[in-house]
């Protein structure tokens, strides 16, 4: 069993040199290398599972000084294997479907070693027992989403892309960092599980717990895409289409919330769920409301990401580990199906990502219109898809929850219907109707069975298949069962305003396109868009926070201190060197028996006082 752990935990680094050492002698060793490393994670994953009666505790230390002890644990229950499941399974789909994805591209070698990489990074992060393991991969990924974004780095906008990525998720590192060394100084533990247990037995200060809470949540909405640090996740749709589906579905974002999962019974004893329920409630209307006006493809599904890894934030900070980790679950699988059905259709076009210059897809990219239809239909919440039990469960739990305010149960219902107009309209713009662009479709070939639409149909099964084991997958990953199906008259409204919208959407962007463009036209609609299509004009403030409040600011502070201090006092030592100067010139004239008499007349000075010394 042993051998198994440390087989996932190093087969993807060691695969990551040999997949980029081997494809600099043969470009295609590279992809095959990934592709065996990836499916043995995933085999070892399954095994795992299968093989499982207990959580497996390996205690470990990093290094000892003195009486200083930092661990380096690895711990694996049913939650872990979960996340292990989620980020092998998608990964090994993903690069199946990098075979032709990437074929193209002459970096082929280091895109597999950084794609091997990032997955080690998050088997570390979700295997980690306390939080400097976890540290660890959650820097390991950080690294390796920077790299990736900026996978094209010739290109100025990917470049930019991951420095953004880089920056914005750092500012929320420094948080998980101060938190560690909170725990360490004042818990005296920074084990997960013994945090839980002490939580619960009562142990520990309240205020210390709330505030530790606080920060590692901000981390969390870094590496999670959450208000006010998304923008990063917007910008990271400039790396390849394959990272984006890694990024968006399979590792990165997911982090966020399995550590606040991992913590939970410490997050709800330190009464800190409401911080969490409430910035989950906003950044899920924000994001929704901004999906629905976006042009490109992956710029849809980005939002979306980032409104429903909210919408599973809401159900930990309602108080339901299993509704926000089924959520996490189902959206994982639909998200990394869209945003890989997504490269399909780029690829297929001639690399364009413009909605409105596509239109009746569908004729020619059946079999992806179909399984893409079906992760909409999952996302969208229509039952028996899985999008639809996970999504029900929040919202009831957050109705149900008399700890969380009223606007949180309302935003994140409304961001969960607003879901069928956003990923109802992407998907109508892009397979349905008739071409907008005739010379484009004309161009557009079928992508290959084999490597492309296989890895699709496989979570367009599983997306389904899910919804009939949501509640083992709600023991599976918190121990519990999803909250009762539906409050009373909740299903009845949300399915009649999920199939009001749905025909709306389908009116005016199938049917009446000419209309929807005169309502855009609109100059209140053209202000309404503007903001929407800007993620509520957030990463300009940011910008301008940063700049104008922050780096100005201190560099002000920083510019008058070194003038009127610094500089000031430098330049008056001239001064005050000149005066000394001259009270000695006061003794001195240049004439001997003058400069006599001066000396003479110190020391009877001198004898002076030693004699009125002496005689005292």
């Amino acid at each position: 069993m042993h051998f198994s752990v440390f087989a996932l935990l190093l087969l993807p680094f060691f695969g990551a040199i040999v997949a980029y050492l081997l494809g600099l002698k043969r470009t295609s060793l590279a992809f095959w290398t990934a592709e065996v490393a990836s499916a043995l994670l995933f085999v070892i994953s399954l095994y795992l599972l299968i093989t499982y009666d207990g959580a497996i505790d390996l205690p470990m230390t990093w290094f000892e000084f003195g009486s200083l002890s930092i661990p380096f644990g690895i711990y694996i229950d049913k939650l872990s294997l979960v996340m292990l499941l989620i980020a092998t399974g998608l990964g090994f789909l993903d690069v199946h479907f990098a075979h032709d994805y990437m074929a193209e591209d002459p970096h082929q070698p280091r895109y597999y070693a950084k794609v091997l990489f990032f997955i080690g990074g998050m088997i570390l992060l979700v295997s980690a027992k306390d939080l400097v393991a976890l540290f660890v991969g959650w820097e390991f990924m950080g690294l390796a989403s920077y790299l990736l974004i900026s996978f094209w780095h010739q290109k100025r906008d990917p470049a930019d892309a991951g420095v953004s990525a880089f920056l914005f998720t750092r500012f929320g590192d420094i948080f998980l960092f101060a938190a560690i060394g909170i725990l360490y100084y004042y818990a005296g533990s920074i084990d997960m599980v013994h945090l839980n247990e002490m939580a619960k037995s009562g142990t520990l200060n309240k205020d210390m717990m709330f505030l530790a809470s606080v920060f590692i949540f901000i981390a969390a909405i870094g590496k999670s895409g959450q208000f006010p640090l998304f923008p990063w996740l917007m910008r990271a749709m400039e790396g390849p289409t394959t990272v984006s589906a890694l990024i968006h579905g399979a590792t990165m974002v997911n982090s966020g919330i399995y550590i606040v999962a991992r913590l939970f019974d410490f997050y709800m004893v330190a009464e800190a769920l409401i911080v969490v329920a409430s910035i989950g409630a906003l950044s899920a209307f924000i994001g929704a409301t901004s999906a629905l006006v976006q042009s490109e493809l992956k710029k849809v599904l980005a939002y979306s990401t980032m409104s429903h890894l909210s919408i599973a934030f809401v159900g930990l900070g309602a108080g339901s580990l299993a509704a926000g980790m089924t959520h996490l679950v189902n959206h994982a699988v639909f998200k990394a199906l869209l945003f890989l059905g997504a490269g399909a259709v780029i690829m297929s076009a001639g690399h364009v990502k413009d909605m409105w210059r596509l239109g009746g897809l569908g004729k020619k990219l059946t079999w992806t219109a179909l399984f893409m239809g079906m992760a909409v239909l999952s996302l969208s919440g229509i039952p028996p898809f899985s999008g639809f039990f996970s999504k029900d469960a929040v919202i009831v739990s957050a109705i149900a929850n008399p700890g969380t305010h009223g606007w949180v149960s309302v935003m994140v219902t409304i961001a969960g219907v607003l879901s069928i107009a956003y990923i109802g309209r992407l998907w109508l713009l892009t397979f349905a109707g008739k071409p907008r662009d005739k010379a484009l479709f004309e161009k557009v070939k079928a992508p290959s069975k084999f490597w492309i639409v296989l890895p699709l149909g496989i979570m367009a099964v599983v997306t389904l298949l899910l919804g009939f084991f949501q509640e083992p997958l709600a023991r599976m990953v918190s121990g519990e069962t999803l909250e009762a199906p539906h409050l009373d008259g909740l299903f009845i409204g949300l399915m009649g305003s999920i199939l009001v919208l749905g025909l709306i959407v389908y009116y005016y962007y199938n049917r009446r396109l000419d209309l929807t463009e005169k309502i855009s036209s609109h100059p209140l609609m053209k202000s309404i868009h503007g903001v929407l299509f800007n993620g509520y004009y957030i990463e300009y403030l940011v910008h301008w926070l940063t700049h104008n409040v922050i780096i100005d600011a201190f560099a002000g502070t920083i510019n008058w201190i070194d003038r009127h201090i610094i500089d000031a006092a430098v330049n008056g030592m001239t001064g005050l060197s000149r005066r000394i100067t001259g009270w000695f010139t006061l003794s001195y004239s240049g004439r001997a028996g003058d400069n006599s008499a001066a000396m003479t007349a110190g020391l009877l000075l001198l004898l002076l006082a030693v004699f009125v010394g002496g005689s005292l």
